[in-house]
């Protein structure tokens, strides 16, 4: 598809979400939650029983205009069926509910077969079939003074929050690359979630403490052999034999005079499992020896992993009807000599409501970095050396992000995107040209989501 088209119908794409919709009369399909409204009335008899239903689409065609690894379209989508039960209210316990989803993924995204990127260039990448999500039962006391949790969940929907996310279609401002790409298995998250056990205090009005409990692997063991998809396709694994992970986090809300409310919060991790040193053998030689026909041994195991991290979310400005202007900044660190990505650091802003008379709009921009390990980039420096070659050595990965979310109605949105990646993969080498890094990409998606 030429440029031009791209850009074309991007545009067109844009013009359609700001365009005013249409004057709807009360009930009529762009005034309804969901797109299959009240299914003649079940959907409302259940919602007395207790029972809620959830049916969303999430679909995002892709083009990667230009650089990465190669340029093309795509289309990535998921299906999210979930159902929630009451069962307070059937047991005399208040607050107890069970929850249990289901995820179809479909096609493929760009992230990691055209740009090669660390980040998800879409949420809704992951790899293809049908499996379990969620599967847990819940607790809230009165007032959320406390909230448990026990079953199969993860930690980007509980742990480490950015609430300005929605707005952005990048993976890595809703769970960090330096969890996603580091932990066992990815860490017990979309798509894999794993077994674990969360308690949240309300300690005061602006302070709450939370603590988890998880499974090392949400793929179990053991940690070589078959790809992860095949280790555990349809998530029905609840592995309890791979190690642990525990996870801490305080948040606080405040508020600033002359701007408005704000959530600060500082946590961390650790896991139980080993992981593979970057560099150094069980011998304690440096792994570039293999670029010289040496065997230096397997690399040495080091003991556990962890991450620390904090954020804030601060509100800028805020006007009538709810429109505001918020901005977010995030940092993570982790071991360099065991972990890929040893430096996460993130900054955004989004203004909601962007426009008058579209106040469920919202307009974002954001910027995330990643730092490779400078041990791995002393691994390739190595190897260079030694073999002779020119690989180039790894750096950082910067994506910058722009987006434009429009509320075309109460079941549907629509998500203009586009994202440059500067330097894929921290700098991997160039399919057409070893001796090169990989060009920087542009790629432009839409996301839409439809709520049935």
């Amino acid at each position: 598809m030429p440029n031009r088209v791209r850009a074309a119908a991007l545009g067109l794409a844009v013009l359609t979400c700001l365009a005013p919709r249409p004057a709807a009369a009360q009930g009529s399909v762009w005034t309804r939650k969901h797109l299959f409204g009240d299914w003649g009335g079940v959907r409302s008899d259940l919602a007395r029983r207790g029972v809620a239903l959830g049916a969303v689409e999430q679909v995002v065609p892709s083009d990667v205009l230009g650089g990465g690894a190669r340029q093309g379209t795509s289309v990535a989508a998921l299906m999210t069926l979930s159902a929630r039960v009451a069962l307070g209210q059937y047991a005399a316990i208040p607050g107890l509910s069970a929850y249990v989803s289901a995820w179809l993924v479909q096609g493929r995204g760009p992230s990691g077969h055209d740009v090669q990127s660390l980040s998800g260039l879409a949420y809704e990448e992951a790899p293809g079939g049908a499996r379990l999500g969620d599967a847990y039962l819940s607790w809230k006391a009165a007032h959320d003074a406390v909230h448990v949790k026990l079953g199969k969940f993860g930690i980007d929907e509980n742990f480490d929050q950015n609430p300005a996310a929605a707005a952005l279609v990048n993976s890595n401002f809703t769970y960090r690359n330096i969890m996603a790409d580091n932990l066992p298995g990815g860490g017990p998250a979309f798509s894999y979630e794993g077994p674990g056990a969360m308690v949240a205090v309300q300690a005061t009005r602006a302070l709450r403490l939370r603590v988890g409990l998880f499974g090392g692997d949400p793929l179990g063991q053991p940690l070589e052999g078959p790809a992860p998809p095949a280790r555990d396709a349809g998530g029905l694994g609840f592995p309890l034999n791979a190690g642990a992970l525990v996870i801490g986090e305080a948040d606080v809300r405040y508020r600033l005079p002359g701007l408005g409310r704000g959530m600060a919060l500082v946590g961390g991790l650790y896991d139980t499992l080993s992981r593979p040193d970057l560099l150094y053998s069980v011998t304690g030689q440096s792994l570039a020896l293999a670029a010289v026909g040496i065997d230096p041994g397997p690399a040495r195991q080091d003991r556990g992993d962890d991450v620390i991290y904090a954020g804030d979310t601060q509100t800028l400005w805020h006007g009538a009807r709810g429109r505001r202007l918020r901005g977010f900044a995030r940092v993570a660190a982790a071991p360099p000599d065991r972990n890929l990505i040893s430096l996460d650091a993130q900054a955004g802003l989004v203004l909601d409501g962007t426009f008058r008379g579209r106040p469920h709009d919202a307009a974002a921009v954001a910027v995330s970095w990643d730092r490779i390990s400078p041990r791995a980039a002393t691994l390739v420096r190595a190897e260079n050396r030694l073999g002779g070659a020119r690989a180039p050595v790894p750096g950082a990965e910067t994506d910058l992000e722009l987006d434009y979310t429009a509320q075309v109605a109460p079941w549907l949105s629509v998500t203009p995107d586009v994202q440059y990646i500067v330097r894929p993969g921290g700098g991997i080498p160039d399919p057409l040209d070893g001796a090169k890094a990989e060009p920087d990409a542009v790629v432009g998606q839409v996301e839409v989501t439809v709520v049935f």
